[in-house]
């Protein structure tokens, strides 16, 4: 596991739209964008998930950046 990642199962994805939203074993849920996929890896609802928090200086909700499939 790299430093300072965290895990979690992608709750929705929208793959026509580019977008959807992690459920974090711990805290909020957060948005990504397709484009934030590590080796763009297939994805779909389920899939367990590393990725590193982007906390939103506009008061949005955090977002994920640099996400890896596990598992």
């Amino acid at each position: 596991m790299r430093d300072n990642m965290e895990t979690g199962t992608i709750k929705c994805f929208f793959p026509f739209k580019g977008y959807g939203f992690i459920r974090r074993e711990k805290g909020k849920d957060v948005f990504f964008f397709y484009k934030d996929l590590e080796n763009e890896a297939e994805i779909y609802e389920g899939a367990k998930v590393q990725f590193s928090l982007n906390e939103s200086s506009t008061g949005r909700c955090p977002s994920a950046r640099k996400i890896i499939k596990i598992g």
